[in-house]
């Protein structure tokens, strides 16, 4: 059995964190565990048996938001830690190496802010750095910044950030927890993208940036952590003339394969990736319920994928020697899933 964390958006009672357990021979999901959250758990990630959390504020006060941590022990949750935040909501968060500092993005105010841990809990925040510019964006998502997304470049030399609303990557030096922005480094995209997400190959020689507003993925050439583009590409059909958002984006183990989640087109696209260039070819899109917010991938061979607006965790099978995903009939419904943690 595989342990599952997702995070809802449910209504009242109903949000907070689900766990549950995947059976790979049945592709089977169960229902383990609820534990109904104060705040909106947008995102998740696990670290050596500790689960921490990025609230998003569920009721606009200003002692709501921040973020959390829970202790996994025989595949139960126990709360080890609450940081109120003030109101401040985060979208995204990673964990350094040595556990000692949280990283997260507030995706509301334009900030990335930095926490102490202390044995695996939120201690206390050190800094918030409010970023600044805005974009072209006709919906009004870009007129001020959105920090979407944070984590390590693979030297660890830098914390990146990335910013929705000002279509930046920006890069900063960190050391004790304090950010500074190394301008030398940070990254400009073009204008309108809306970057979301960006993950690197495992060598890091690229990077892959999935844009919400584009609805497209860039691929960048780096060297001594200086971006190159070297590609981009659509995340959707061109004959589509729905309203889309881009949303996740994950590699498998051997990086060989790209995914990418399309809210609105509702899918799931397949991208093969070359592995002397580091571009990708599209192979196909796999059709969703509504609104693929997050997924996650299992040993390389199953996608467990939130449609948050389908109120449905749905199970992809994949098999990447031959190219073939496949959504499967198992499925489970969920109130709201927003994010997938492993």
């Amino acid at each position: 059995m595989k342990m599952i964390y997702v995070a809802s958006y449910g209504k009242g009672e109903d949000k907070g964190i689900y766990t549950l357990s995947f059976d790979p021979y049945t592709m089977k999901l169960k229902k383990e565990e609820h534990i109904p959250t104060k705040d909106f758990p947008s995102y998740m990630i696990t670290r050596d048996d500790h689960l921490y959390v990025a609230y998003k504020n569920a009721d606009n006060t200003n002692d709501g938001g921040g973020l959390g941590s829970f202790l996994i022990e025989d595949n139960k949750l126990i709360k080890e830690s609450n940081y109120s935040s003030s109101g401040r909501s985060y979208t995204h968060l990673c964990l350094s190496d040595d556990q000692e500092y949280i990283f997260a993005a507030n995706y509301h105010i334009g900030a990335t802010a930095s926490y102490k841990v202390n044995d695996h809990k939120i201690d206390h925040k050190i800094v918030a750095v409010r970023h600044k510019g805005f974009g072209p964006d006709l919906l009004k998502r870009q007129t001020s910044p959105h920090v979407h997304n944070v984590g390590f470049t693979p030297d660890k030399r830098f914390v990146y950030s990335v910013d929705l609303g000002s279509d930046r990557i920006v890069m900063y030096d960190y050391k004790n927890g304090q950010l500074e922005e190394n301008k030398d480094y940070s990254v400009s995209v073009i204008p309108g993208s809306g970057p979301r997400h960006m993950i690197f190959s495992q060598d890091g020689r690229f990077a892959y940036l999935v844009n919400e507003i584009a609805n497209s993925v860039m691929v960048f050439k780096v060297a001594d952590n200086h971006f190159s583009l070297i590609q981009n590409v659509s995340c959707i059909p061109h004959h589509f003339t729905g309203f889309s958002a881009a949303a996740a984006i994950r590699m498998t183990s051997t990086g060989k394969h790209l995914f990418i989640s399309n809210r609105g087109h509702d899918s799931i696209a397949l991208y093969r990736i070359n592995q002397e260039t580091g571009k990708i070819s599209l192979l196909y899109m796999v059709h969703t319920d509504k609104d693929p917010r997050d997924f996650n991938i299992i040993d390389d061979a199953y996608l467990i994928v939130a449609c948050q607006n389908g109120n449905l965790l749905q199970v992809m099978s994949f098999d990447e020697e031959n190219e073939k995903l496949l959504l499967t009939p198992q499925a489970i419904s969920l109130p709201q899933p927003v994010c997938v943690a492993l």
